[in-house]
């Protein structure tokens, strides 16, 4: 039986069992979140609609299941995460980007589409356990599943067999500060950059925002209030409602080289930072 649990909605918790969502647990903390609503018409989160979200994914996208898309070209929004990383994969700003996925857990794809298949229909993954036929089909990819045996998540090790493969300029995800300061001493000491994203980052305290932003080169916000707070420190914003915000000089280039492969009408201006529309912002901020 194969088991994947996610974290959504701010800090909900949802167990998926051979292919069903069987729990959903916790308090539901976020009541709005302008990307359910736009994407799907959410106006308010219950354990209907994270039900709904899962099974949609499920259906849609085998998520959880040994047939799981893979592979995606079209965008889903404009300045996701999986979005901004697969266009710095085509342009050469990377070559590597080491990502959690459901049924095979840390995942090194060199391939901009997969990159995106990963990410593009799942995020929130904490735990899951090993699919052999889509681990399988990664790897026929050319993708590198670290451990095929238990589906271990782990961001650090990955970055380290990335390294050790040769791959020298390598996108990792992370959503806590002690993944990210083992992450930024791997890159000292090993022989490649590492261009860190900041995800899942809902409820991270203030102490460790303040830390995070000092390591990482993107961030989304999700519905984290300290990460808005300290947004008049970041060098780019994109979006207003769950904006991403770039804190280098590395993650300002490849935001705005995702901007270079959008279809749909930019405007840039200079501004203030951050520019957060009150009406626009996930509710509550926590």
């Amino acid at each position: 039986m194969s088991e994947h649990i996610f974290e959504l909605n701010g800090k909900v918790r949802a167990v998926v069992k051979d292919g069903r969502v069987t729990e959903i647990e916790g308090p539901i903390k976020l009541e709005y979140c302008p990307l359910q609503n736009s994407l799907r018409g959410v106006d308010r989160i219950t354990e209907d609609t994270i039900r709904n979200s899962i099974e949609g994914r499920i259906k849609a996208f085998g998520m959880c299941t040994e047939d799981r898309v893979i592979e995606i070209k079209p965008d889903f929004v404009d300045f996701g995460t999986s979005e901004i990383m697969a266009c710095a994969m085509e342009s050469g700003m990377i070559d590597a980007a080491v990502e959690p996925c459901d049924g095979a857990g840390t995942v090194i794809a060199s391939e901009p589409g997969v990159v995106q298949g990963i990410g593009g229909i799942m995020s929130g993954l904490v735990k899951t356990t090993p699919i052999p036929k889509l681990i399988d089909r990664l790897e026929n990819r050319g993708s590198i599943v670290i451990d095929s045996k238990s589906a271990k998540i782990d961001q650090k090790e990955g970055l380290k067999v990335a390294f050790e493969e040769g791959y020298k300029d390598v996108a990792v995800t992370v959503s806590k500060v002690d993944e990210a300061e083992v992450c930024r001493a791997i890159e000292k000491d090993g022989d490649g950059r590492v261009v860190l994203f900041g995800v899942h980052t809902s409820g991270m305290n203030e102490d460790d925002v303040k830390k995070f932003i000092e390591l990482i080169d993107v961030t989304t916000s999700c519905a984290s209030r300290y990460i808005r707070e300290v947004a008049d420190r970041s060098l780019v914003q994109v979006g207003n409602g769950i904006p991403v915000f770039a804190f280098s000089e590395t993650g300002k280039d490849i935001i705005l080289n995702r901007i270079r492969y959008m279809k749909s009408q930019v405007m840039i201006k200079t501004c203030e930072l951050p520019e957060l529309p009150e009406v626009r912002q996930p509710r509550p901020l926590f």
